[in-house]
């Protein structure tokens, strides 16, 4: 039972070092985009971008998924070339997909632009940015594909430090030149470009690529019975996960989406230990369902989500100590993204809670589900958005997608108990709640009888807390796979 746990936890363990350093490049690029260019460009860029990412979706057709479902069957030698001929074909098929995506968005963008983004200044934008689809799509599909194979780290490599540093430099450049309205275009550009092709040069120097057959496609209907629901369920998703920028574009002004945008990437920040989980055990759950393994998925589950919480708990309660001063980093202007910030931040923690109960409830074969589950939230997501924007302006945005968070999750736990008769708690998760509240009592006193200026009382009692929560947390006693997680984290450090 520890095999796979302590294999899970040493490659997520791997991939938490690689999203910590990613959170710093991404956290600079939106610090200097912020900085220098001001909420209002910067917000028209990321309404246009947010408008841009809704089309790979579309021509993946849910295979990024698939891939993950999928190619751990092969696990035999003789199978490889079967496994090689499907992902040849659904790189080639995403592909051609995606270019007549790219064209249909750029043929129409004067009409999208007016109709759907309510700005028809903003067709320029659209036509420079609809090739970005192309490869947006390969690079989602690559995830799935080294997912799969159990090779992740060269995805997360490409995502977490290629694709970041190439878009901060490009970024850099361009502003030193004068060249300020396309630095964001072209900082993306070059990032994403560089980083596909960085991606289909290893997946063929994997040995990946096979010669593929028109007549083999019939093989791979079984594959699109899989994947042909997860393309709904992926588009109800980003559309939930969208709605918020794309209808704050609509109803109010860029820059409120500029201001909206930073207070979202600072309130998810804490998700990427979520995501570092999720890229790893994906094909775990997969494997353990299909072995009839339920007991060990069962109690990776709760080993897992506690230290997702923990996380999360942490990162929220920075967030509810010193909101303005985190928005305050990326400019005055920002400041009034505060209260939407502690609402997103309090929607981290509920989709915490649930650990990886969607990846559950898809990798074992349930992924109608998930698509019930995306239909309702996004119904109840638009509808809150439609409502409480022009009210409430971005804070009513931030509601919608709490509530949203609140219901999905909810409905998964649910479900994964309902189907499988387990859930991710236990009485371990005492000892981070009150470690939690220990260190934001101190805290939250201590500032008062401090004088410093507002970043450095940011960063020093950011760091009081940390320090703090350790110390509680490891006298009340650490588990035996938490001793394992950190042993790896200094293994990996040394290597």
């Amino acid at each position: 039972m520890n095999k796979e746990l302590a294999n899970v936890t040493k490659l997520s363990g791997i991939v938490f070092i690689s999203k910590i350093g990613a959170l710093i490049l991404g956290l600079l690029l939106n610090f200097l985009a912020a900085r220098f260019l001001g909420a209002e460009v910067y917000g028209k860029f990321m309404y246009v971008f947010t408008f841009i990412a809704l089309f790979p979706i579309l021509s993946l057709m849910g295979l990024q998924h698939g891939m993950v479902y999928f190619i751990p069957k092969f696990n035999r030698i003789e199978e490889e070339n079967e496994r090689n001929k499907l992902i040849t074909y659904s790189i080639f098929l995403v592909m051609l997909l995606s270019i007549a995506m790219a064209m249909l968005l750029y043929t129409t963008s004067g009409y999208i632009a007016r109709e759907f983004l309510n700005n028809p200044d903003l067709e320029k934008l659209l036509k420079f940015l609809s090739p970005l689809i192309v490869f947006l799509a390969i690079n989602q599909l690559a995830q799935g594909i080294f997912q799969g194979v159990k090779k992740i780290k060269y995805f997360v490599f490409n995502q977490d430090f290629i694709v970041p540093v190439f878009k901060i430099i490009i970024f850099v450049i361009t502003i030193l030149v004068g060249y300020k309205i396309f630095s964001l275009v072209l900082s993306f550009y070059f990032g994403i470009i560089i980083g596909t092709i960085y991606l289909l040069l290893m997946i063929y120097r994997l040995g990946f690529f096979s010669k593929i057959r028109l007549k083999d496609i019939i093989q791979y209907k079984e594959i699109y019975r899989y994947s042909l629901p997860l393309l709904f369920i992926n588009f109800m998703s980003i559309i939930w996960q969208k709605a918020d920028i794309l209808m704050i574009g609509y109803f109010l002004n860029e820059r409120q989406v500029g201001i909206y945008d930073i207070a979202l990437k600072i309130g998810t920040i804490s998700s990427f230990i979520l995501i570092a989980v999720n890229t790893v055990f994906a094909p775990t759950i997969s494997t353990l369902y299909h072995k009839g393994d339920l007991n060990k998925l069962a109690y990776m589950y709760k080993s897992i989500t506690k230290w997702i919480v923990g996380v999360n708990l942490i990162a929220f309660s920075l967030i509810l100590l010193f909101s303005k001063e985190i928005m305050r980093t990326f400019g005055s202007e920002y400041m009034i993204g505060s209260t939407a910030l502690i609402l997103i931040g309090i929607g981290q923690v509920v989709n915490a809670g649930v650990g990886s109960a969607g990846y559950i409830i898809s990798m074992t074969g349930n992924p109608s589900y998930e698509a019930y589950i995306n239909v309702l939230v996004v119904i109840i997501n638009v509808l809150l958005n439609y409502t409480l924007i022009p009210i409430y302006g971005i804070e009513g945005a931030a509601f919608a997608s709490l509530i949203s968070l609140a219901i999905a999750n909810l409905v998964r736990l649910v479900i994964v108990y309902k189907k499988h008769k387990f859930h991710p708690y236990n009485f371990a998760y005492i000892k981070i709640v009150l470690a939690t509240s220990i260190s934001f009592i101190f805290v939250y006193f201590a500032q008062y009888f401090s004088d410093f200026l507002w970043y450095v009382k940011l960063f020093l009692f950011s760091i009081v807390f940390a320090v703090i929560f350790l110390i509680v947390y490891s006298v009340m006693g650490l588990e035996q796979n938490e001793k394992n997680f950190i042993a790896k984290l200094i293994k990996i450090n040394k290597k």
